[in-house]
């Protein structure tokens, strides 16, 4: 699709426009929130959501885009660049897309591919950056091209919770890991079984079977509650572990979060995991559930407490040229008992950029826009649920971006 394109009068000429761009993409698309038959009400609160996100995110970086975009550029007009990877940060991605745009004139075009396929095309270098909501596996980072380096810098974080479509039940419902682990492996098979009654004893909860709905294609957010399920579950660890592609022992397979969230929209009494933006940006669509962390405590995942997750589990981060597959914030959390609030399934979401670039202009838009991401664009997440990165985790991608090179000299020019 043509990337579409407006006059910039300043900032509230940008924000007048932009409920009309994101409806429009979502008429023609199908973009990211298109639920099959939503309706008309459904489709407002999306662009509405996601209009205050790109309002806010322009009116933050605009002021800013000149002292904070400092990599060097060889031309007068930004260079377009592209991206690939997951759909966790799809809402996100589409709400920085559009106000880098606005604020620099630097246009990036991200397909939402889910992480498999995003780390497949950056592997193949048919794109500029890739993106993923899981870190790389030793086997992936064993088929990167000989004597490159593939650099993992860490862009934002999100939760991932267990939505479901229950009739008549409006309450948020408390669920265990080994509860969700035993109704994922098809042990718990009724919405009334006494291990999910037992935890909501003020719920009538209906004598009617569960359908299981998860991820068909490689998904990080799959990653992120496969992974959560293998530390809460002996039998889920070893029957079917983690990964961005499992073999899933139930369920309906949907593509997508947004293929998710459509599936668990249009099949009565089911359940599956989805990022905590798209049932944040349809409200009153889709249900989601509290999930116990290790203090105890049933926490219904939101900015507050997936933040604090993310500051509790992202200490003693690796070099970003190192080799990221044991990091995991729900690892590092699981057994947590101390910081009583803090999300349990909740995960970091990442650019991945080759050290040595190839194109030096195209690695200097690359440098440019994820320096802005990180260190202009984090206010955007605010009302679609992804909360700013820590202090240590900016510096940690700072460093890693001025390591960027074309021909051994660094693309990144500022202080």
């Amino acid at each position: 699709m043509p990337k579409m394109k407006f006059q910039r009068n300043g900032v509230s000429t940008t924000v007048a426009v932009v409920a009309v761009v994101v409806v429009a993409l979502i008429v023609a698309g199908g973009a990211y929130f298109a639920f099959g038959t939503t309706t008309g009400a459904t489709t407002t609160v999306t662009s509405t959501a996601t209009s205050t996100a790109i309002s806010t995110a322009v009116s933050t970086t605009t002021s800013t885009a000149t002292s904070t975009t400092t990599a060097s550029s060889t031309t007068t007009t930004p260079v377009p660049i592209s991206g690939a990877g997951g759909t966790l940060v799809a809402p996100l991605m589409s709400t920085w897309t559009f106000a880098y745009d606005q604020a620099t004139g630097g246009q990036v075009n991200y397909a939402a591919v889910g992480s498999g396929a995003g780390i497949g095309q950056i592997t193949a270098k048919t794109v500029d950056f890739g993106e993923s909501d899981a870190p790389l596996t030793a086997a992936q980072y064993a088929k990167l091209p000989n004597g490159t380096a593939l650099l993992t810098i860490p862009i934002s974080a999100s939760g991932v919770v267990p939505a479901y479509n229950l009739p008549n039940v409006t309450a948020h419902l408390d669920f265990t890991g080994d509860v969700l682990a035993k109704i994922f492996l098809g042990q718990i098979t009724q919405w009334n079984d006494p291990a999910i009654a037992s935890l909501n004893p003020s719920v009538s909860l209906p004598a009617h079977a569960i359908t299981v709905i998860h991820r068909s294609d490689g998904s990080g957010t799959m990653y992120a509650f496969t992974n959560y399920l293998s530390d809460a579950n002996a039998q889920w660890r070893t029957q079917v572990g983690k990964g961005t592609a499992v073999n899933w022992p139930t369920g309906l397979g949907c593509k997508g979060n947004a293929g998710v969230a459509g599936c668990i929209q249009g099949t009565q009494y089911s359940i599956g995991p989805l990022e905590i933006a798209y049932q944040i940006q349809n409200p009153n669509i889709i249900n989601y559930g509290a999930v116990r962390n290790a203090a105890g405590n049933f926490i219904l995942a939101n900015l507050t407490n997936i933040a604090s997750a993310m500051q509790a589990g992202g200490s003693g981060l690796p070099a970003g040229n190192a080799q990221w597959t044991k990091v995991s914030i729900i690892d590092n959390i699981f057994n947590d008992t101390t910081d009583r609030g803090v999300y349990p399934i909740t995960t970091f979401t990442y650019a991945l950029v080759y050290q040595a670039q190839s194109d030096q202009q195209k690695g200097s838009a690359v440098v440019n826009f994820v320096w802005w991401i990180v260190n202009s664009g984090q206010s955007a997440g605010k009302t679609l649920g992804y909360p700013a990165l820590p202090s240590n985790v900016v510096q940690l991608d700072d460093t890693t971006l001025k390591t960027v090179t074309y021909n051994g000299t660094p693309l990144y020019t500022g202080p």
